[in-house]
């Protein structure tokens, strides 16, 4: 008998429950609800039978979590692994490189990892140099408010708080250098369409407290000029965090869905979109090719002008749009909570 044990940062930390870790953290406790949820383990879980622990995201740039063993097995979540990627573009600083230098270290005493993609996989294990057979890639599944939904149309007027009076595209996620926004906005206005933005970054606050900062870092480049970009233009809508009910009203309505990455862990707006049959272009990257199955549209995420026309491929066609968001919710149903139980359970018992 396995006695499972899963750090939960929210427990200290409540603004981690809307960043991805939140959303991680939900659909694993709504598949798991008979494993134990803890704060930062202070000392050793190992009891008279076996124990497993699960750090489900593991960061490189924070201090390691727990440099010690603490379980018999031990299982670390690394969805992605970009800010190594990009040092450039995500510089670490002093305490930082200590964190990263610290946390490898930290790695050698878990025994499993367990990642998002196929594509992330390839990144740990050109990055971090450990072999494949550590590495389990467990695709996640949605949150069962989005499965257990009944999908029909909903009236515009519902969305009358976002001031959203015409057709729009929509984007969901952050605001780092990897999501390429810039790129999108540029887009945007190449093609001349409305686009909402969702997500706690695009809250009014967020964003004049960015705007009028001084001085920032390079981690922040990418959105000020995101801001500078999209200042006063009435085409770009910022609904900032909306609730799960309001989300779904927004991938309802919405023309299509809109990722641009430059890079991506998995790429979870997809599958949001794909389960309300609403399309979605995507960067032409390997890890949204692997999540969709081909069934988006593609573009250079390099050339807004690429980017807009593949929006306006879907804007302007409703065809299109229609036909590609049904192969898009038949993709979804791939991603199912009994595969993601099965394969989760699979990866911390070998």
């Amino acid at each position: 008998m396995q006695e499972v044990s899963v750090y939960d940062p929210t427990i200290t930390d409540k603004q981690s429950s809307v960043r991805g870790v939140g959303r991680y953290l939900q659909i694993l406790k709504e598949n798991f609800p008979e494993w134990q949820f803890i704060g930062k383990p202070a000392n050793s879980l190992t009891r008279n039978h076996e124990t497993v622990f699960i750090n489900p995201f593991f960061n490189f740039l924070q201090p390691p979590l727990t440099i010690k063993r603490v379980a018999d097995k031990q299982v670390a979540v690394i969805h992605d692994l970009i800010t190594l990627k990009y040092p450039s573009h995500f510089p670490a600083g002093i305490k930082g490189r200590l964190n990263i230098y610290l946390n490898k270290l930290a790695l050698r005493n878990y025994d499993t990892i367990i990642t998002d993609s196929e594509a992330s996989k390839k990144d740990i294990i050109n990055l971090l140099r450990l072999p494949d057979d550590k590495i389990r890639v467990v695709y996640p599944c949605l949150p069962k408010y989005f499965l257990k939904l009944k999908i029909e149309n909903l009236n515009l007027n519902k969305n009358s708080k976002f001031k959203i009076e015409n057709s729009f595209c929509l984007y969901v996620g952050d605001a780092t250098w990897n999501k390429n926004l810039v790129n999108l906005a540029r887009a945007i206005k190449i093609i001349n369409v409305s686009c909402v933005f969702v997500g706690k970054v695009f809250n009014p606050l967020t964003r004049k407290h960015i705007n009028e900062l001084t001085s920032y870092n390079k981690w922040q480049e990418e959105y000020i000029e995101f801001i500078k970009e999209t200042e006063g233009d009435k085409r770009f809508i910022f609904a900032g965090f909306v609730t799960d009910s309001d989300l779904i009203n927004l991938y309802q309505q919405s023309k299509l869905n809109i990722l641009p990455s430059r890079d991506e862990g998995f790429g979870f707006s997809y599958l949001e979109s794909a389960r309300l049959s609403c399309p979605s272009v995507l960067s032409d990257i390997p890890v949204l090719q692997e999540i969709s199955g081909g069934n988006a549209l593609f573009f250079d995420p390099k050339n807004p002008s690429d980017i807009a026309d593949k929006i306006g491929e879907i804007y302007f066609n409703r065809d299109i749009g229609k036909k590609l968001g049904a192969k898009s919710k038949k993709r979804s149903e791939f991603f199912t909570p009994d595969k993601f139980k099965k394969s989760f359970l699979n990866a911390i018992s070998d």
